[in-house]
C-alpha cells in the first residue's frame, strides 16, 4: 500500500509520500488562506494526490480537530478551514480513507516515528511557524485529549493583558512565540514592519537588531518550554518547524533562558533538542498516521 501525509499550514501545504526514500514537498497557499478561498485550498490538496496516488492520506491541520464529528471547530491560522469537516469532504473527492489530526500532534508522532523522537518515553514537541503549536506523544500513543484538544501549548497565558493572538485572547504565548510574534517584537524595537523571513536572514547575517529581536523571542520561549517541563516532566522536548529549521541557534538560546527558570530535576531529565526533520515533521506524522490507520482500514 502506498501512503501520503499533508500538513496544512497558514503559508505552505507540506507533504510527505512513502517511498525509498519518503518523498518531501511543499506548495505556497498564504495568498489562498488570506483570501478565505477553500475551494482552492481543496483543489490544491486533490493536485497533491493526484500527483502522488495513494490508498489512504493523512491530514495533519493548524486548529483543534473534534475527534467525535471530524469538523475543525477552531483554526485561527486557516480561516477558510473553519467549522468544516476536511475529512468527509476529502473522502468524497478522493475515495480513500482520510485521517486528519492536529499538526503539531502529528509532528510529535513524525518525529517519534521518523526523527529526533525515537525512543522517547514523554515526547512534547512545539511547532514554531504561523503559529505556535503543541504535540505529545506518550509511550507511543497520541496525546489529543478527550475531544481532540489537547496540548494547544500556544494559547496557554502567559500575560493577561498582552499582545492580542489570532484566535482573539490576549497574552498567549503563540502571539510573542511563532513568525507573526517575531515580526511584532522587531517592529517594538525597530518601528519596521518586515517578514519573520527577512528577520531571520538578518540574524544568520549578525545584524544586531534582529539579534536583540531573537533574544528576546527566546525568552518567551524560555517561559514557555518551563511550563511544559513543569507540567509533563518530559525525557525529550523538540523545536519544529521554519523559525527553528532556519535559525537552529533560538533552541540553545531558549535552554539557556529555560536554565535558570526551571525546577533543577525535570531540567535534569529533559534533551531539548531541535527536531530532525524540521518543517516536514506534521507531514511525515500525516504520513505515519495514515499509515497506522489506514493499515487498519481505520
Amino acid at each position: 500500500m502506498a501512503f501520503l501525509g499533508i500538513d496544512i499550514g497558514g503559508t505552505f501545504i507540506k507533504y510527505a509520500y512513502e517511498g525509498d526514500p519518503i518523498k518531501t514537498g511543499k506548495v505556497f497557499v498564504k495568498d489562498i488562506v488570506e483570501e478565505g478561498d477553500r475551494e482552492a485550498l481543496l483543489e490544491t490538496i486533490v493536485e497533491i494526490f493526484e500527483n502522488h496516488q495513494a490508498e489512504a492520506l493523512g491530514v495533519a491541520v493548524a486548529g483543534l480537530v473534534d475527534k467525535k464529528s471530524g469538523i475543525i471547530t477552531d483554526s485561527p491560522n486557516i480561516k477558510p478551514l473553519e467549522n468544516f469537516n476536511i475529512k468527509e469532504e476529502l473522502e468524497k473527492r478522493l475515495n480513500i480513507p482520510v485521517f486528519v489530526e492536529n499538526d503539531a500532534t502529528l509532528a510529535a508522532y513524525g518525529e517519534f516515528l521518523y526523527g529526533a523522537g525515537k525512543g522517547s518515553e514523554i515526547l512534547i514537541c512545539l511547532t514554531l511557524g504561523t503559529g505556535l503549536g503543541g504535540g505529545g506523544v506518550i509511550n507511543g500513543i497520541l496525546l489529543t485529549g478527550i475531544s481532540g484538544s489537547a496540548m494547544e501549548i500556544g494559547h496557554m497565558t502567559i500575560d493577561k493583558n498582552g499582545w492580542v493572538c489570532h484566535c482573539g485572547r490576549k497574552g498567549c504565548l503563540e502571539a510573542y512565540v511563532s513568525s507573526y510574534g517575531l515580526e511584532r517584537i522587531y517592529f517594538f524595537k525597530t518601528d519596521k514592519h518586515i517578514p519573520s523571513s527577512e528577520i531571520i536572514l538578518y540574524a544568520n547575517e549578525g545584524k544586531k537588531e534582529a539579534l536583540e529581536t531573537f533574544e528576546e523571542f527566546s525568552k518567551y520561549l524560555a517561559y514557555g518550554l518551563m511550563n511544559i517541563l513543569h507540567v509533563f516532566n518530559p525525557d525529550r522536548i523538540l523545536l519544529a518547524g521554519g523559525i527553528p529549521e532556519h535559525y537552529p541557534a533560538v533552541v540553545e538560546m531558549a535552554v539557556s533562558d529555560l536554565k535558570h527558570l526551571a525546577f533543577p530535576l525535570p531540567f535534569r531529565d529533559v534533551d531539548i533538542k531541535l527536531a530532525s526533520l524540521g518543517e516536514f515533521s506534521g507531514a511525515y506524522g500525516a504520513l505515519g498516521y495514515a499509515k497506522t490507520r489506514g493499515g487498519k482500514n481505520g
